[in-house]
């Protein structure tokens, strides 16, 4: 299927960093380095770009939302929204926004950034499911093959002792048949003779 695939394709590039695994502390650092790298490049391009104050901000909400998951990503738009107000937008060192048009251009940004932390943390959620899947899989093959060896090294033990059993009855036949006169002494002592055998196989196998 067309989706599965995808997913398999996703997980090859997935990389699950435990120090920067969601909810951890390492994560939301990672989220506030990438809004202030985010920040301060927005503010070394100013001059030379207009009109895009968020161009580098959503960079840093996606690249935190794919390593971190949704409360890192989550944190880097709040972080991410309280920067360009405060640097970019006039009037710039204060959160107050004077320009309508600037308030409409962040409410946008929120939405748009919050559409991608959603989006990226489902797929998030989806590829380490998949992965889950696939170790408790790998888990189950690997006992089914172990019980499969088991089983197989047991059928062959069992066929070894009955190739065995068979001919040490064909030897006692054999020996009774020549020390019997009649019949009725070679079925009485061929009798007894496996019963011997079946007490000495029996207490074999327990103590095996």
């Amino acid at each position: 299927m067309p989706l599965l695939r995808g997913i398999q394709r996703l997980a090859l590039f997935y990389i699950d960093i435990p120090a920067q695994r969601p909810g951890t502390v390492g994560a939301y650092a990672f989220a506030f380095v990438c809004a202030g790298i985010a920040t301060a490049l927005r503010v070394a391009i100013d001059p030379y770009v207009v009109g895009v104050p968020f161009i580098t901000f959503f960079p840093a909400v996606v690249i935190t939302t794919v390593i971190n998951g949704f409360g890192a990503g989550l944190f880097c738009v709040v972080l991410s929204t309280a920067a360009a107000s405060f640097f970019l937008l006039s009037p710039r060192l204060s959160l107050y926004i004077e320009n309508p048009a600037d308030v409409m251009d962040l409410l946008l940004f929120i939405l748009e950034a919050l559409f991608y932390v959603i989006l990226i943390a489902g797929m998030r959620f989806t590829i380490e499911l998949y992965r889950e899947l696939n170790r408790k899989l790998e888990q189950q093959g690997t006992a089914l093959r172990d019980s499969q060896d088991r089983l197989g090294s047991i059928v062959a033990e069992l066929q070894h002792r009955t190739r065995n059993l068979i001919s040490v009855v064909g030897t006692i036949a054999k020996g009774t048949l020549r020390s019997s006169k009649t019949f009725d002494d070679f079925s009485t002592t061929f009798q007894d003779r496996l019963e011997v055998l079946g007490r000495a196989q029996g207490a074999s196998l327990s103590h095996a």
